[in-house]
Formats: structure tokens, sequence, C-alpha cells
């Protein structure tokens, strides 16, 4: 049988501390057997509180990404905002994905970082370009092969990044390149909270 309780003041003093959480209708209940206590990691709770995004861009068959060409997205976070990000790729043929901090790039579109909590309205702090003109690429932090086969025997791969932390007003490029000596689909995913 749960146990429902009314929580004290913020401002009273207490000796004993009993655990509750609520329950779907919003009453405290004491944690125990019968109540669990509900965890859960924290890019699933920054879900929950609306800060978790991602952009991604797909070249599929109709438009794929022809050999040697890349994918870019260029992205840079506003003051007192650390990305934690992941990103991943996917290529019908040899690709190379890779990230670099301190890039410069002009031009390219501009696009809108999709909030993975659709009922909540806040917007990212993070501005995002899609295939800018790069005219330094910056410091590689990271690169990995996406092996996918060659030529018209592609068979397809995927590679995808451990999580990163960005520094805030700072410029990265992440970027996928069809390596594969033939045109293939292709898609680079780009997910964070902040």
């Amino acid at each position: 049988m749960a146990i429902n309780v009314k929580r004290e003041s913020d401002t009273t003093n207490s000796r004993y501390v009993v655990l509750t959480q609520a329950d779907i209708d919003n009453n405290q209940q004491v944690t125990g057997s019968e109540r669990p206590l509900i965890v859960v990691n924290t890019n699933h709770h920054r879900l929950h509180e609306g800060r978790a995004y991602f952009l991604y861009e797909n070249r599929t068959n109709g438009t794929p990404l022809a050999d040697g060409a890349s994918i870019d997205f260029v992205i840079a976070s506003g003051s007192g905002t650390n990305m934690h990000i992941t990103f991943g790729a996917i290529c019908g043929g040899d690709a190379e994905l890779y990230l670099y901090e301190g890039a410069t790039a002009s031009g390219g579109t501009s696009v809108t970082a999709v909030r993975r909590n659709r009922t909540i309205s806040n917007t990212s702090n993070t501005a995002a370009l899609l295939d800018p003109t790069v005219t330094n690429v910056g410091t590689e932090l990271f690169a990995e092969l996406v092996a996918g086969g060659i030529k018209k025997k592609a068979g397809g791969g995927d590679g995808g990044s451990l999580e990163y932390i960005l520094s805030p007003l700072t410029t990265y490029l992440v970027r996928l390149t069809n390596v594969s000596n033939a045109a293939q689909y292709a898609t680079l995913e780009l997910e964070w909270y902040e």
C-alpha cells in the first residue's frame, strides 16, 4: 500500500528525511518496496527537460553523395552552453567521418535543431550550418573509417562517436566524406543535449 505524504516547507528544518517522489497525480509517496525509486540516465533526463536536440542530413538514391564530396555540419553554441554531443554516419560505400575544432566557414544553409521533446517549446542555444564553404577545418579531434565496400559492390557501413562535451563560443565541423569511388547514399546525424 502506497503512503502519501505532504511535503514540509523549504524553510522548515527537519531531523529525519523520508525519500518521496510524485506519482502520476502529483501526490508525494514514500519510496519503498511497493514504490521503488525511479532513476533515469542524464541524457534521458535532459530529453524530459526539453534540452535534447538533433540534426541530420540524408543523401538518398535520388540525390546521392558524389565520390569525394562531403556532408558538413558547422556548429557553435552560445555562451554558457556546453553541448554533450554524439554523432554518427551511414554510407553505402567507404566513407570517412571527422570532428574538427576551431573551423572557419561561411555561407551554407542555416538549419534549426530539432527538439526531441515535442511537448516543450524551448529552442537550442546552438547555431548550425549545413554545407557551408569551409576555409579552415581546424584541429582534428576524431577520425573514423566508415567501411562499406567499393564502387558498385558497396555493402554499406556505419560509424559513430563517443560523447564529446564541446566548448561554447567555439566553431566545430562534423564531416562525412564519401571515399568509395562512386556516388552513394549517405546520412550524417548529430544528437546532443545542453
